[in-house]
């Protein structure tokens, strides 16, 4: 049970302390704007060697506040993480005294005279409510934050404990793990034993691929069930700009993170990953009750590996989700050691010498990662959780050794040994197996491996691990297979026909026959040499069953022309991302012959774009874009009288990568310039304004559009939206009222 819902002392409605890292106010509590920064995440740099930000849910208490909550009557107990700031960045000292009332009746008192800033302290204790409970914070010249408070009823932790252990969830997101260097997969060594041993206790993904080719992009959309470009978040690079935010925060979002904790369980993620916080440039806030990130490479999987244990040991006895990621192998390949040392010994110097160096260390990183998930799955048996806990395995991207895929310079690594670059398989194959509770396997009937045949995605993953959990939301916003449905009917499992993965500014659909990759326009000439040689490369098309090393790239010659063709219509008719249109109106001809040009540029980049065939479309760079069409009039000499006149005016459809709305634009017309119409009002410039934004946007098709004699130019907000809101839609008739009478309208 959270505490929600709370009459404060006093509204917040500002951020009070500006100099520290929080965000996301009141999106977990849902507060009004007046109230917002009365909940918000904020993160405490609580070890700057290791650069560990520990970041929570919280209730802020500036000094004088408190809160009360409505409860039911009984015993529960209180837990949570409390810490301090100043009211003042560089203050020396923090003090005040936190009391806990039901009615007038003090319940606890905390007093944190000389408590250090910045640090989180565990409060716990068992109280008896009397239809209340109220937090008081006395306090001169410091801030409290009551970080993840959660009450659980004391009758129903009884009874959870006495009746049965928890099904517990455990994700394991290992970074950059390639499928086929693990035992369970087919490497003739194992290095990986306490993987492989799971593996065949678990619901088996033979050939599952990831939706993403580097972090970003594929974490958010197995933790959402959609790819990452329709979360609003897009693929091409790490910062997340406010208004992908915006887009993101704006509409109904379901994650695992949110979903288990609707479903009461305690959510936490342990990684080195910042995507994850919000006060980040980069991150968002997914709902975990509690975010631990630790910021420094090598050391950090040991010190994950710890606070993982601490963690499974200390919430043994109350349902919980973990995502637990660990950021070996993912380069630099720096592993222990006696990782080095067994991985020797367990392969042939005959083959271990056949591989580059930068292999060889990944070998040892992919033990060293083995090694420590062994530790936490020693653990879960020796505490007794194991058997009804499921695990879920799997890695986020692969990563690119072959040097036969080599084609561009790898701009982070500066070297080919790496990812985010390509969509060959060896990039974008990965683990991915459930382990699954006892109970539930006992109920399926099956106690050995199952095995689901074909390709699959990690799309997948969240609808499949609640299906088996029975904690799928009615009308969620999941769009992958819930492979737990035809698992438990016995079943013939869906067939994932098309497993669509982003890149950056690139994107590949796979089937069991073909991939098919694509770059964005204005984004097809990749670098061979860190000194900028060019090579140019829209399409890539492998035929998988004559060619499964994607060596010979079939877009290049006359001999892939019929399934180059099958492809492009397949990508196009999946139509697998949202996105806004720009659409673009141009007027019929009114002379004997028009020769109409528009230039372009827009802000959100350009995606792909529909048109028809009398219309030549041009993109030179990511932002700019040429139309232009060349049409004679019916009623010309070069038409017959008995012909009727044909309607020849052309609607253009230019899709965009961001949800930006914004464009620039100059029409001529038979080499004269002429005004374009713009919007939902359509009003006239000869060139676009330079702040159009929320004029551009017409979530409708415009009245006139069709009768204009002129080009109108308007942002369907399909994906984005404008976030108009029914006010605002009636006050937009009045404005449109008054741009008639001021002549800007003339319809």
């Amino acid at each position: 049970m959270e505490l929600k819902n709370a009459k404060s002392k006093f509204k917040i409605g500002t951020d009070n302390r500006t100099y520290h890292w929080k965000k996301n106010p009141g999106r977990q509590s849902g507060l009004p704007l007046s109230r917002k920064w009365e909940n918000t995440q904020i993160t405490f740099n609580t070890n700057k060697e290791i650069f560990l930000n520990h970041s929570l849910d919280a209730i802020y208490f500036p000094p004088g506040q408190e809160y009360q909550f409505t409860l039911p009557k009984g015993k529960y107990k209180f837990s949570s993480l409390v810490g301090l700031l100043g009211e003042k960045e560089f203050q020396p000292s923090v003090s005040g005294k936190l009391k806990l009332y039901t009615q007038s009746q003090i319940l606890e008192e905390w007093d944190f005279t000389g408590a250090a800033k910045e640090q989180w302290n565990k409060k716990e204790t068992l109280v008896t409510l009397e239809g209340d409970l109220r937090l008081v914070w006395e306090s001169k010249d410091s801030d409290l934050y009551i970080g993840e408070p959660l009450l659980y009823p004391w009758e129903w932790l009884d009874t959870l404990v006495s009746a049965q252990k928890p099904k517990s969830v455990i994700l394991i997101v290992i970074d950059s793990a390639r499928k086929d260097f693990i035992g369970a997969y087919g490497f003739r060594h194992s290095v990986t034993p306490n993987i492989d041993q799971m593996a065949k206790e678990s619901v088996f993904f033979e050939n599952p691929f990831a939706n993403g080719n580097w972090t970003k992009p594929s974490m958010m959309s197995f933790f959402h069930s959609e790819y990452s470009s329709n979360l609003g978040l897009g693929n091409s690079w790490f910062s997340t700009k406010p208004y992908q935010r915006k887009v993101y925060y704006g509409k109904k979002r379901d994650n695992l993170a949110k979903t288990f904790r609707e479903a009461g369980y305690y959510s936490k993620t342990i990684m080195n990953n910042v995507f994850f916080l919000d006060y980040t440039t980069v991150g968002l806030d997914l709902g975990f009750h509690n975010s631990y990130q630790v910021g420094m490479d090598i050391v950090d999987t040991e010190i994950l590996t710890n606070h993982a244990i601490e963690f499974v040991t200390e919430k043994k006895d109350i349902p919980y989700f973990l995502h637990f990621n660990l950021n070996t192998p993912h380069a630099s390949y720096s592993p222990p050691p006696e990782d080095m040392k067994v991985v020797r010994s367990i392969i042939p110097d005959s083959e271990f010498f056949r591989y580059e160096s930068p292999v060889q260390r990944y070998l040892g990183e992919m033990h060293y990662t083995d090694r420590e998930i062994g530790r936490l799955v020693r653990k879960l048996k020796e505490l007794g959780t194991y058997d009804e806990t499921m695990i879920i395995v799997t890695g986020d991207h692969g990563e690119l050794f072959s040097p036969e895929h080599d084609y561009s310079y790898h701009f982070i690594m500066q070297t080919r040994f790496g990812h985010g670059e390509t969509h060959y398989d060896e990039e974008i194959n990965v683990p991915y197996f459930i382990k699954l509770p006892k109970s539930i396997v006992d109920n399926i009937g099956k106690n050995s491996q199952i095995r689901i045949s074909g390709q699959s995605s990690l799309l997948s993953l969240a609808p499949t691990i609640l299906g088996f959990l029975d904690l799928l939301p009615k009308n969620s916003t999941y769009q992958g297979v819930d492979y737990a449905s035809c698992i438990r009917n016995s079943t013939p499992c869906p067939k994932e026909t098309y497993i669509y993965t982003e890149g950056r500014m690139s994107e590949s659909v796979r089937t069991e026959n073909y991939k098919y990759i694509r770059r964005y326009p204005g984004f097809t000439t990749v670098r061979r040499t860190s000194a900028g040689e060019p090579h140019t490369m829209a399409e890539e098309l492998y035929d998988l069953k004559q060619d499964p090393k994607e060596l010979r790239n079939l877009s290049l010659g006359t001999e892939g022309e019929i399934l180059l063709q099958q492809a492009r219509a397949d990508f196009r008719n999946e139509n697998f991302l949202k996105r806004n249109g720009l659409r673009i109106w141009i007027p019929p001809c009114e002379e004997t012959v028009c020769r109409d040009f528009m230039s372009m540029s827009v802000q959100g980049s350009v995606y792909d774009w529909v048109a028809p065939p009398t219309v030549q479309i041009a993109s030179g760079s990511a932002k700019t874009i040429s139309v232009t069409k060349e049409s004679k009039d019916r009623k010309g000499s070069n038409a017959s009288s008995q012909e009727p006149k044909q309607d020849l005016s052309e609607e253009i459809i230019l899709r965009t990568v961001n949800p930006e709305l914004g464009a620039y634009f100059q029409f001529t017309r038979n080499g004269k310039t002429i005004p374009v119409r713009f919007g939902k009002y359509g009003l006239e410039f000869q060139k676009s304004m330079t702040h159009i934004e929320d004029l551009i946007v017409s979530e409708r098709q415009p009245d006139g559009l069709y009768a204009s004699p002129l080009p109108w130019v308007y942002n369907d907000g399909a994906f984005s939206g404008s976030g108009e809101s029914e006010v605002q839609k009636e006050m937009g008739k009045e404005v449109k009222k008054i741009l008639e009478t001021w002549g800007y309208i003339h319809e």
